[in-house]
């Protein structure tokens, strides 16, 4: 069998023994959550690309400091498909809490989740959950 690593790739050579397409971000995140999977980037016709077997290394993750409910009551939590633990920004506010996640919702880059990917974002006001939304930040289109 051809090595397909990315670091042997030659001109011309197919990396990926199987790629597949879906639209739906449910599927996506679905997909990569099994670890199985790439994600490649979005066609012109808004269909999600991922090419596997998975190339890309999995990083093992540095577990930061849990939120406190009682000092951080309200912030944006985001989970990615792969993490167990995730990353959170607390907010003085809930009405600052409330109109980040909006923008984050809309797809406004310059919220917590500053770079492309899929993530299951949650808004926490209070100490409690109060909404949660499947976020997807597209990478560049493909042709």
């Amino acid at each position: 069998m051809p090595d397909r690593s990315h670091v042997q790739v030659v001109l011309g050579q197919q990396v990926y023994a199987v790629l597949e397409q879906c639209r739906k971000s449910e599927v996506l995140w679905a997909k990569l959550a099994t670890g199985n999977y790439d994600w490649l980037g979005v066609r012109r016709n808004g269909r999600y690309v991922l090419g596997r077997p998975r190339l890309s290394a999995v990083v093992p993750e540095e577990p930061g400091p849990l939120p406190d409910d009682a000092r951080q009551p309200h912030r944006i939590e985001a989970l990615g498909p792969l993490q167990r633990i995730p990353r959170w920004e607390a907010f003085a506010t809930a009405e600052e809490a409330r109109d980040t996640f909006r923008r984050l919702a809309q797809g406004d880059p310059i919220t917590p989740l500053r770079t492309s990917g899929i993530w299951r974002a949650r808004l926490v006001l209070d100490g409690r959950s109060v909404e949660e939304r499947l976020v997807v930040r597209p990478l560049p289109r493909l042709l």
